[in-house]
């Protein structure tokens, strides 16, 4: 199996997780987001855990990678409101408001990593070896 190949399942499987949560959610679906929500955020720390083990096999230009890392760490600190609130609102709709909010920021978050990660990754170099 390539080595990149586990990590483009994790990350489909995230994308696809994503879409489908945000959906549910939109769409007032309680028991399957509740279901997918938390789905999609453990899908995410594979995915990170994959990328992680992925670059141990390149090497990258210090400043696009320290670029990237902003956004990488962003987006993986942002999850904690979404799931802080997504708690909340399951006990109290007025956390509704907030919620949306939260997951909406994540998102941008999420795009901005995973777009500064392929660029990143435009720029690396598999090591020999």
């Amino acid at each position: 199996m390539p080595p990149t190949l586990p990590f483009w399942i994790a990350f489909v499987t995230t994308v696809l997780l994503l879409v489908a949560s945000v959906t549910t959610g939109a769409l007032r679906r309680r028991r399957v987001h509740l279901f997918l929500g938390p789905a999609t955020i453990v899908s995410l720390g594979v995915a990170i855990v994959l990328t992680e083990q992925l670059m141990g096999n390149y090497a990258f230009p210090p400043d696009e990678l320290a670029f990237h890392l902003v956004f990488a760490k962003a987006g993986g600190l942002l999850a904690l409101p979404v799931i802080v609130t997504g708690i909340w609102l399951a006990r109290s709709e007025r956390a509704r408001a907030y919620h949306r909010v939260a997951v909406a920021v994540w998102i941008l978050s999420v795009l901005a990593a995973t777009g500064t990660g392929l660029w990143m990754f435009s720029h690396g170099a598999l090591k020999a070896g």
